[in-house]
């Protein structure tokens, strides 16, 4: 796994051309707080439109019932991980609510400013994830209720040579002066979404932290996250979530119960 990292804008991405690196000894979640409750990351899911296109003729119709089964499934298994993180963990909420991108509140423009490579002014390239990434977040950080969801994540069809699967902005999680809270995932395989599942819940705790666990070469400063292929969070990927304001987030509890304000 590799992540690349181009400061000032910590914009991450993933590849899976790089060899493992040994996963860390699983250490379990912790509870450094009088109570602990998990906290539930609200996420609204946006399809691009040929991967809807092609999911359509999969379905011989509206694709929807669909998708929301590939979903179930790929954060099922997501908050299952989640859940393993210190002071209640997190989950995903997306409440099966998935729409066609062209059919969304987003809007599109034909150019972006290219954050990694020198702010320049590009052309959409619908070949390039990066190019969905910067087009979709600006077209996110237009929106008049853009803090109205936590994270908006856009899948897409895996296209072109580049072996970048996905892309997310680091530590926009309650943090609304920063870009867009955003993520993008492509789809290998229309029938298996979760092809990719095992770097899913690290891809997810991108817009906190660097979480990947890279390779031996990686400075250990840098190697601070989860083994994809043995979902463990490292001490390290831990301790930045820990260190993050998640007070945004809304707590997982009973619609009965007594909920009380953070510290």
């Amino acid at each position: 796994m590799i992540f690349k990292l181009w400061s000032p804008w910590l914009l991450f991405w993933v590849s899976c051309t790089a060899q493992k690196s040994p996963p860390p000894e699983f250490v379990g979640p912790v509870c450094d707080k009088p109570t602990c409750t998990r906290r539930v990351i609200n996420v609204k899911m946006y399809i691009e439109d040929s991967l809807w296109d092609r999911m359509a003729r999969e379905a011989r119709g509206n694709p929807t019932e669909l998708i929301g089964k590939q979903m179930d499934t790929i954060f099922s298994r997501v908050n299952k991980h989640l859940k393993n993180l210190d002071n209640g963990g997190f989950k995903v909420d997306f409440a099966r609510d998935v729409v066609k991108l062209n059919r969304s509140e987003i809007v599109l423009e034909d150019t972006y400013v290219d954050r990694i490579n020198s702010n320049k002014t590009t052309k959409v390239d619908p070949t390039n994830i990066f190019s969905h990434t910067f087009t979709f977040q600006e077209a996110v950080q237009k929106l008049p209720d853009r803090h109205s969801t936590d994270l908006r994540i856009l899948f897409i069809p895996e296209k072109g040579p580049d072996p970048t699967l996905a892309t997310s902005e680091e530590t926009c999680i309650c943090n609304p002066e920063w870009f867009g809270c955003i993520a993008v995932f492509s789809i290998r395989f229309l029938d298996n979404w979760g092809h990719t599942r095992l770097c899913l819940p690290m891809r997810l705790a991108t817009p906190w932290v660097w979480t990947c666990m890279t390779t031996s070469s990686t400075p250990a400063t840098l190697r601070a996250g989860f083994s994809c292929g043995a979902y463990i969070w490292s001490p390290e990927a831990k301790r930045r979530i820990n260190n993050q304001d998640n007070s945004c987030l809304a707590k997982d509890v009973p619609s009965s119960s007594i909920v009380f304000p953070d510290d």
